[in-house]
C-alpha cells in the first residue's frame, strides 16, 4: 500500500531522525541506525552530537530547561540476589586466594550492567511518557494532548498536567474512546495491505456513507412513482386513478407518514448509538462485528498497520487495556545485561550524552 508522506516526514527521512511515535518513517529510520562516528572528532563534539541525537527521541516535546530540571546524576540499578546461591554459600569463595595466584575470575564473571541506559530514566516518570509506554497513545505528543485536554485521571482525579511525576503505586487511566482512536486504524483506508484484495472492497468512508443513507431512507422515498403521484393533495381530492384508491386504505389503517417514519429511524439509530457506548470495545468478539459510522476510527475496530518498534509493556507498568487503566509500580532500574528504559541508542552514545548533561547540571 503506498504511503503518503508529509513534507515534515520527508525531512525526517533524509536526516534519519528517530521520534517517539508509530510513524512509518520512524520505523524505517530505526532499520538504518548506526553507531556514532568518532573519527576526527573531539570529545566535546562527540558529546554534543550524542546529546542532539538522543534528545530528538527522548523528550522531544520538552524544552532544554525542563529536561535539565528533572535530570538526575545518580543512575538506579539493582544487584541480582540469587536466593539458593546465597543460602548455600556465604561468599567466602570470592575472597579466597587473593594475592596467592588463584584465579576466581570465572566465578565472579557476570554480565555488565548498562548504567548509561538509565540516563533518561527520569523521563519515564512523567505522566505523558507513562501513557505512551502503556500503549494508550501512538506518540508522546499525542499522550501530552490527552492529558492537557482532560482525558486522563490519576488516582481517580483529573490530572491536566503532563509533567506530573508519578510515584510508585499511582494508578492512571485514559478515556477508552481516546485509546481506541489512538491505537486503531484510521478511516478511509482499505481493509488489507494487499491491493489485489481491495479491488472489490469498500473503504470505511463508503460504508459509513451507505449506513447513513440507509438510516435516512423513508417509505415514501422507496415508493413507486405512481404512489408518489397518488399521495399528492390533488390526486386525493379528485380521486383519479387506481393508485389513489390503493393509497387511501393504507392511510386509513394508520400507517406512519414519511416524517414520522424518518423520526422513528433516527430514534432507532440513536438507541443503537447509546447501547454501543457500554460495549467493551477491546473484546475482539464484539469489536470485530460492530460498525458505527459516527466513530472517529475504523469500525469494526482494527489495530494500526504500523505499531511501535517497542510494542511491549515495560516491567515497571501494570496495564489493563480492557478498561484503559495502568499502575506505575516502581522506577525503572538497570540489572546485569538489561535496562528497563526503552531506547534505540547504543550504550556509548548514551554515555556521551550523560557526560554532557552531567557537566551542565
Amino acid at each position: 500500500m503506498p504511503v503518503k508522506l508529509k513534507p515534515k516526514d520527508i525531512t525526517y527521512l533524509k536526516k534519519g531522525t528517530v521520534r517517539q511515535n508509530w510513524s512509518v518513517v520512524t520505523l524505517y529510520n530505526l532499520t538504518r541506525m548506526q553507531r556514532q562516528k568518532t573519527n576526527g572528532r573531539t570529545f566535546f563534539q562527540q558529546k554534543y552530537a550524542a546529546k542532539q541525537e538522543t534528545r530528538k527521541y527522548h523528550g522531544e516535546h520538552l524544552t532544554k530547561r525542563q529536561w535539565q530540571n528533572i535530570f538526575k546524576h545518580s543512575l538506579k540499578s539493582v544487584v541480582p540476589m540469587n536466593t539458593p546461591k546465597l543460602a548455600s554459600s556465604d561468599g567466602s569463595e570470592y575472597g579466597a586466594g587473593r594475592g596467592s595466584g588463584l584465579d576466581n575470575a570465572e566465578k565472579r564473571r557476570t554480565m555488565p550492567v548498562p548504567y548509561m541506559n538509565q540516563t533518561f530514566a527520569p523521563m519515564e516518570r512523567r505522566l505523558d511518557m507513562a501513557i505512551f509506554r502503556a500503549m494508550f497513545a501512538s506518540s508522546a505528543i499525542q499522550a501530552r494532548q490527552f492529558v492537557i485536554h482532560g482525558f486522563v485521571k490519576v488516582n481517580g482525579k483529573k490530572m491536566p498536567y503532563p509533567q506530573y511525576m508519578l510515584n510508585p503505586g499511582d494508578m492512571f487511566s485514559v478515556d477508552l474512546e481516546k485509546v481506541l482512536f489512538a491505537t486503531g486504524a484510521p478511516k478511509g483506508l482499505p481493509t488489507s495491505l494487499n491491493p489485489r484484495r481491495n479491488r472489490k472492497r469498500k473503504t470505511d468512508d463508503e460504508e459509513a456513507a451507505e449506513a447513513v443513507a440507509a438510516t435516512e431512507e423513508t417509505p415514501a422515498a422507496a415508493a413507486t412513482p405512481a404512489a408518489k403521484d397518488a399521495a399528492t393533495p390533488e390526486a386525493t381530492k379528485k380521486g383519479k386513478g387506481k393508485a389513489a384508491a390503493e393509497v387511501k386504505p393504507s392511510v386509513s389503517m394508520g400507517e406512519d407518514t414519511s416524517e414520522e417514519a424518518t423520526a422513528e429511524k433516527k430514534e432507532e439509530f440513536n438507541k443503537e448509538k447509546e447501547t454501543s457506548k457500554g460495549i467493551n470495545w477491546w473484546d475482539h468478539e464484539t469489536r470485530d462485528k460492530i460498525f458505527d459510522p459516527l466513530k472517529p476510527y475504523r469500525t469494526p475496530w482494527r489495530p494500526r498497520y504500523y505499531l511501535s518498534a517497542f510494542a511491549f509493556i515495560p516491567k515497571y507498568l501494570e496495564v489493563n487495556h480492557s478498561i484503559g487503566h495502568a499502575v506505575y509500580l516502581r522506577d525503572p532500574v538497570a540489572s546485569p545485561g538489561l535496562s528497563e528504559v526503552p531506547t534505540p541508542f547504543h550504550g556509548e552514545t548514551l554515555q556521551l550524552a550523560y557526560n554532557w548533561f552531567l557537566r551542565r547540571r
